[in-house]
């Protein structure tokens, strides 16, 4: 699997949400680029497409879209925590960014 190296950094959501904005933009993006680092060595078109789908922000838009997609993920993880799903001490920020990856960027080139 190439998503396997984030057990030694990985950062709850609660931790997370106690950091400064700048804090969290700095955790988000070292994330995503440890991600792009690790996947560019068995997959440098994917790691390409994951880099663009998060750094890139298309000509009308506020945000890449990939930042969207992280965002309006941890809202849905932020609102189950509230209704008592899930322990946000338990959800990983790494986790969040993987599953938009996996959702967004892998899944859809798998598909045709």
């Amino acid at each position: 699997m190439i998503f396997t190296t984030f057990q030694a950094s990985a950062m709850s959501v609660r931790q997370y949400e106690n950091q400064t904005k700048q804090q969290r933009a700095e955790v988000v993006a070292n994330a995503i680029d440890k991600i792009i680092a690790d996947v560019s060595k068995a997959r440098p078109d994917l790691a390409k497409a994951i880099h663009d789908y998060f750094y890139v922000t298309p000509a009308g838009h506020t945000a890449a879209p990939g930042v969207n997609a992280f965002e309006g993920d941890l809202a849905a993880v932020e609102d189950s925590a509230e209704k008592g799903k899930l322990d946000l001490d338990k959800v990983q920020i790494e986790g969040i960014l993987l599953g938009v990856i996996k959702r967004d960027v892998i899944s859809p080139g798998k598909k045709g």
